[in-house]
């Protein structure tokens, strides 16, 4: 996984408005294409795999560690605030 630097400097404002240390990704079930990706604020859980990616924390429930191999989450400004992508991620249905 990768983490852009757009995608750094605002999870670096999320998190410290949060009072927070990281991100956690997740697994939120299953959807018709398969597994879905959840990113949220929780602290790690006892399982999760816990990295530094580009500055940040990052939380990786096992479940989801083979489904962000070669994912990169970014951040895009629109009208509504900052948005979250993640680029890479294979799901067809």
């Amino acid at each position: 996984m990768v983490i852009t630097d757009q995608a750094k400097l605002a999870l670096q404002d999320i998190l410290k408005e949060n009072g927070k240390e990281g991100i956690r990704l997740y697994s939120a079930g299953e959807g018709c294409c398969g597994p879905q990706l959840g990113l949220s604020l929780e602290d790690p859980q006892t399982t999760d795999r816990v990295e530094k990616i580009n500055g940040i924390q990052v939380a990786i429930d096992e479940q989801v560690s083979s489904i962000i191999e070669g994912i990169t989450l970014d951040a895009e400004e629109t009208g509504e605030g900052i948005h979250f992508v993640l680029l890479g991620l294979n799901q067809s249905c």
